[in-house]
């Protein structure tokens, strides 16, 4: 499986945001929340800092509901 870098500045905050949360090296938009074991209490502090950093208002269901970490990162930033 070729896994693809980050599409946009927005996409590369928001994975490196997950990874540090997750405690992994790095994510890649091809990824998927629950293959690293994500939980809830993660989702909530992924949401809760992309808004204290960035302002940006994500409901950790979005995380659970997005097929890749991509497609979560793309929602925001709409």
């Amino acid at each position: 499986m070729t896994q693809h870098a980050p599409s946009s500045p927005t996409t590369s905050v928001v994975l490196e945001i997950i990874a540090e949360t997750l405690d992994v090296p790095q994510v890649t938009p091809d990824d998927n929340f629950y293959d690293f074991g994500g939980s809830s209490l993660q989702a909530m502090r992924i949401c809760a800092r992309l808004r204290k950093d960035w302002g940006v208002h994500a409901a950790p269901d979005a995380l659970f509901e997005a097929d890749t970490l991509g497609d979560f990162a793309a929602v925001l930033a709409v």
